[in-house]
């Protein structure tokens, strides 16, 4: 896994998505009954597990984690072809944070994410010129938390820069 901050809240988030997996053991206490107990999940069953816990079943070999749909190679075919129309926090509010965890698992998924991450930056910055009241544009709605947190960074760099430029006339 990426070197997040154990205390991350963000981070944390980003590990509950969910992945299928196939089981490679019969595991007890995995599923549940109908009374509210739980029970035995057979070998070579489907599940979907977050993430946290799936990659760590996955390190023991109790499981094989398939790609998660978002990372699929049909949705960054998707990514590559129009990375301005996704809409991020539709998908995952933490996309790029656990995009950086299934990277270390898939090693096409950090050249996806970065070429996607400096295409919507560039619209981000753009965006970040127009002043403060752009969060009813669609782009900015499509966001997901770090970029979000990037266009904020942008608008007070761009304010910052407007008062600096008055008080130096």
């Amino acid at each position: 896994m990426s070197g997040a901050s154990y205390y991350d809240i963000d981070d944390i988030l980003a590990v509950q998505e969910r992945v299928p997996c196939v089981l490679q053991v019969d595991l007890d206490g995995l599923g549940s009954s109908g009374s509210g107990g739980t029970s035995k999940v057979h070998r070579n069953s489907r599940q979907t597990l977050p993430f946290w816990m799936a990659d760590r079943l996955n390190e023991e070999d109790y499981l094989n984690m398939e790609v998660s749909p978002m990372f699929s190679k049909q949705a960054n075919r998707m990514y590559a072809a129009s990375p301005e129309s996704i809409q991020l926090r539709a998908i995952t509010q933490h996309y790029y944070q656990f995009g950086l965890h299934v990277g270390d698992l898939i090693p096409e998924v950090p050249q996806v994410l970065r070429n996607m991450y400096m295409q919507r930056l560039q619209k981000i910055a753009q965006i970040s010129q127009q002043g403060q009241n752009v969060e009813s544009l669609d782009f900015v709605q499509s966001l997901d938390k770090s970029e979000a947190h990037m266009l904020k960074l942008c608008q007070n760099s761009q304010r910052a820069m407007a008062e600096w430029q008055q008080n130096k006339a």
